[in-house]
């Protein structure tokens, strides 16, 4: 099984994307920290699920025990004409309920002993917030953020290092 680093992270939560079948095509992204700045990407449709490289940590290591556990982002967004609220309420409610067809996926995917997620996704580890209007076009949506974590080898490979000789305990 392979180890869920910044690609094949990346590359499943675009797979989440194109096999959903309520995002249009052209609907995949992940975000750069200039696009925050200023305007969304051109030649985009909408909804659309823009994906935040993730964040790492190590705190529940210990010197027997390497855990590491990866905070993954994403963002479904909706684009709707400025000041029609009744249009807001109907894309937050939409780019809700999609966020959460992607954690129910992302559950079942857990439980596949072939997929990368296995028993490193935690559904309890979810949170969601409201975002909008941001960017420059005040796109509205929901953020998520949960953890998937597993236990993964920290030992160093002596192919790796010109000064070592064997694999270190």
């Amino acid at each position: 099984m392979s180890i869920p680093t910044h690609k094949p992270i990346v590359d499943y939560f675009q797979s989440l994307n194109e096999l959903n079948v309520n995002f249009p095509e052209k609907s995949f992204s992940r975000m750069d920290l200039n696009e925050i700045m200023g305007q969304f990407r051109t030649g985009v449709n909408f909804p659309h699920l823009a994906v935040e490289s993730h964040d790492g940590n190590l705190d529940e290591s210990s010197h027997s025990n390497n855990v590491n556990g990866r905070t993954f982002a994403f963002t479904v967004y909706q684009n709707p004409k400025a000041g029609n609220f009744a249009q807001q309420n109907e894309m937050l409610d939409q780019c809700e309920r999609l966020g959460l067809q992607i954690i129910a996926r992302m559950r079942h995917d857990a439980n596949d002993p072939d997929h990368i997620l296995y028993r490193r996704f935690e559904t309890n580890s979810v949170n969601y917030i409201k975002v909008g209007p941001v960017f420059n076009e005040e796109l509205y949506g929901y953020r998520f953020t949960g953890v998937i974590k597993g236990t993964e080898s920290l030992k160093p490979n002596a192919a790796d290092w010109s000064d070592l000789d064997t694999i270190c305990p």
